[in-house]
């Protein structure tokens, strides 16, 4: 890969092990009044203009077919959004909790997985949404991280907020006692969101205007984007 994109090798091990640096990503799953699930995520980044530029899709292959299908950036392995066909969405946003030298021992000494590639592995092996959120939830990384999860079915939809050893919260949808829907930005739901970086209400703000019972792909792409650059 790195001969391909003329890249020297460390600049490409460095992108590949590089953590978000900065916090700025959001993801939401819903549920619509007839039992549909949607799922969405924007990386809220003020350089959105130099980052399309370097983003693909791609489509991975198993026996001619195709398997799951993910977003990426160039020269990059793993994958931080995809989706497995007709079983379930996978989104990953940052968690900044910690030092940075649990990731390096947990990398290099108990080689636990790095949190992208826990989703590309994930959207591989797992058969369905259940099987997803157990492997995203129980299988050790190097950092914490949220993962959000969509199904195919009615309340498949959850947030797995991420220590490196396992799971500190698990928080489905909920929408038989209201909860239709569920925001992660990149902080802990049960805290808070800092008002130097609320992208949350926005968020809840343009979902409860728009209504479970209005819910579809137009009104979903203006909720999506409400945050973005």
């Amino acid at each position: 890969m790195c001969e391909v994109l003329n890249c020297d090798l460390a600049d490409c091990l460095l992108l590949n092990l590089v953590y978000e640096t900065t916090a700025f990503c959001t993801s939401i799953v819903a549920q619509d009044s007839n039992g549909h699930i949607y799922h969405g995520r924007n990386l809220d980044y003020p350089f959105g203009n130099f980052l399309r530029k370097l983003t693909v899709d791609v489509q991975f292959l198993k026996n001619g077919q195709v398997a799951f299908t993910g977003t990426t950036f160039i020269g990059y392995v793993g994958l931080w959004t995809g989706q497995s066909p007709h079983k379930f969405t996978i989104s990953g946003n940052e968690r900044d909790e910690g030092w940075w030298w649990e990731n390096v021992i947990a990398a290099l000494f108990q080689r636990h997985s790095l949190v992208s590639w826990l989703i590309r592995t994930t959207l591989s092996e797992s058969e369905n949404f259940d099987a997803a959120v157990y492997k995203l939830a129980n299988t050790p990384l190097i950092a914490c991280v949220y993962y959000i999860v969509g199904g195919a079915s009615p309340r498949e939809g959850m947030v797995i907020t991420r220590n490196r050893n396992g799971p500190a919260d698990i928080w489905p949808l909920d929408p038989l006692n209201g909860a239709w829907f569920r925001v992660e930005t990149n902080y802990d739901h049960w805290k808070p969101a800092p008002e130097k970086d609320d992208r949350r209400t926005p968020a809840m703000k343009a979902l409860n205007a728009t209504g479970q019972e209005n819910l579809s792909l137009l009104p979903w792409m203006f909720v999506v984007f409400v945050n973005s650059d």
